[in-house]
């Protein structure tokens, strides 16, 4: 395997996995083959664009056209395989026919969020050495044009710019329209399916290579082959019974893990309809729920809270919806039973990372509460397990806790020129320390406890971060909040921080105690300082960046006890 990419999975592994059917011999292109031959008129994307206001829709033919005038297209532009070719769009469905268009031509994308700005996209860029760029001429207020035309002179790989909407306004050397040369032009004339076909990718070449600031701030280029996709795939289809009947909804960024996997693969694999917002907007949801009759959709909880909300101000019909699942921070209990009341459907929770997808859901046969107190049990072809670990003071935590460590078929092979970042991660016996905290939920799951890094020490007490934000969410003023620790000098240790979003008015800081003391929470796990703010910062995910929360308290108390 290229250096670039890691060494990936040994021989006898890989034969493992296959004999076991979690890998395959396929790829994303036969399961558009197949939608194409058994229904081509079938609509395959809804791509809803909000400021536009408009709704366009796409048949898998016309997808399967699109994907090989476009593969044309990058080919014409010098695109070989094994060649990175840089995607920053919002999740528009030109998104989708340029992933397959990559694969077609054995060329791997490597998406960029589209909220990304010149320091990440410059970095990105670089490591990644793409000699083409596809993004908007502007998204939400930004210019992407000007963005590349300010950082092009540190990328000497980059040759082309290509923008969506550019017109006349692409009039620089390397700029390019897309629709004048991707859309108009009949490169599927010009390129034989023969040619295309020796080209294309197989199922144990590198598929995609995302890009992940995590909630620690370096990027880091997570590598996945067509098979590893295949396997973080096939947890959702598996575990909610998906199928070709299914229209999905995410909020999702096609640019992100569980957008490009959940929204443009499985899909596409299943035969089914995927529904595009290009803004996460909880009304416009609900209106895609109605109008286009979504029967799954997945959300961080926070989001599903607001989607809740805006059902109770404007209602609407959402009986298509068949089944939800969420993910990336704590379940507030009241919410199962929100989800059930509001949108009908048990709700699921489930755990993974950019570097393996879904690895651990909650059943159907499970309790209808235990999303508050799991995060479920591995799919077949991951192992998880908790081992020992000391905190930073050297103390243990308690017992059945520590570091959560996994494997398996949907692991990813690497991070992208950093072998040094991801064998540090993984030991002699291929166990990826994932860095978080977790214990045993006693049905053969786990239960996320926290970050190892995310810990906070009170007076020589560990608090349960996770619990707390938790216990806190079920607070009514609260639409969003973070536990984090800062230090105090005065008593030489830390103090715990609430940061909170409201719903509408504030909370107090004495209110958010008194809701926790009648959880019957101690009082050592209670906030001793509250900070009010408008947003959070946040990954393409979903998952707050308490990194830079903690730069921000590092200025004058707010409000404190």
């Amino acid at each position: 395997m290229d250096a670039r990419f890691g060494s990936g999975p040994s021989l006898e592994k890989s034969a493992l996995y296959r004999s076991k059917g979690w890998w395959r011999d396929e790829t994303v292109l036969d399961d558009l083959r197949r939608s194409i031959h058994r229904h081509p008129d079938k609509t395959a994307i809804v791509s809803v664009r909000y400021f536009a206001k408009d709704v366009l829709r796409l048949s898998y033919a016309e997808l399967g056209r699109y994907a090989e005038r476009f593969a044309g297209a990058l080919l014409s532009l010098g695109v070989g395989r094994g060649e990175l070719v840089a995607v920053q769009l919002p999740n528009w469905w030109q998104f989708t026919a340029l992933a397959l268009a990559c694969a077609r031509i054995g060329a791997i994308i490597a998406p960029i969020p589209p909220d990304y700005r010149r320091r990440e996209v410059e970095f990105i860029l670089g490591r990644t050495e793409s000699s083409v760029y596809v993004g908007p001429l502007s998204w939400s207020g930004h210019s992407h044009r000007d963005m590349l035309r300010e950082a092009r002179a540190s990328l000497p790989a980059l040759e082309h710019r290509v923008f969506i909407g550019a017109g006349a306004h692409a009039s620089e050397a390397g700029e390019l329209d897309f629709d004048a040369y991707f859309l108009e032009r009949r490169w599927e004339e010009q390129v034989s399916s023969a040619e295309l076909d020796a080209r294309s990718a197989r199922a144990d070449d590198i598929c995609n290579v995302l890009y992940t600031s995590g909630t620690t701030g370096e990027p880091k280029g997570v590598i996945h082959s067509h098979n590893t996709n295949f396997g973080i795939t096939r947890a959702l289809v598996e575990t909610m019974a998906l199928g070709a009947d299914d229209v999905v909804c995410l909020p999702s960024l096609l640019t992100a893990s569980s957008g490009f996997t959940y929204l443009y693969l499985m899909p596409v694999m299943l035969g089914a309809t995927s529904v595009y917002m290009d803004v996460g907007d909880p009304e416009l949801t609900l209106r895609c729920i109605e109008e286009h009759g979504v029967t799954f959709m997945y959300g961080i909880p926070t989001y599903v809270m607001n989607v809740i909300a805006a059902k109770k101000k404007r209602g609407g019909d959402t009986s298509s919806l068949r089944r939800l699942s969420t993910g990336s921070i704590p379940v507030p209990p009241h919410l199962i039973a929100a989800v059930r009341e509001s949108l009908g459907v048990p709700l699921h929770t489930l755990w993974g990372m950019t570097e393996n997808g879904a690895v651990t859901l909650t059943r159907r046969d499970d309790p209808p509460d235990w999303p508050s107190s799991s995060d479920g049990r591995p799919v077949e072809w991951m192992e998880v397990k908790i081992i020992p670990a000391l905190a930073e003071d050297g103390s243990p935590y308690p017992e059945g806790t520590g570091r959560l460590l996994v494997r398996g078929a949907s692991q990813c092979l690497g991070y992208f020129k950093r072998e040094d970042l991801y064998r540090a991660c993984v030991d002699a016996e291929g166990w990826f320390d994932t860095g978080d905290l977790a214990r045993d939920d006693g049905r053969g799951g786990i239960r996320i406890v926290g970050r190892l890094k995310d810990v906070i020490f009170r007076f020589g007490q560990k608090v349960p971060v996770v619990e707390v934000e938790s216990a806190l969410y079920s607070h009514p003023k609260v639409r969003e909040v973070a536990v984090i620790g800062h230090s105090d000098d005065r008593i030489g240790g830390e103090r715990v921080c609430a940061v909170v979003v409201p719903r509408d008015e504030a909370p107090s800081l004495d209110e958010l105690r008194h809701h926790l003391k009648g959880l019957g929470m101690s009082n050592q796990y209670w906030p001793d300082r509250l900070e009010v703010v408008e947003e959070m910062p946040k990954t393409p995910s979903g998952k707050i960046r308490k990194y830079l929360l903690r730069e921000r308290l590092k200025g004058p108390t707010a409000k404190g006890g």
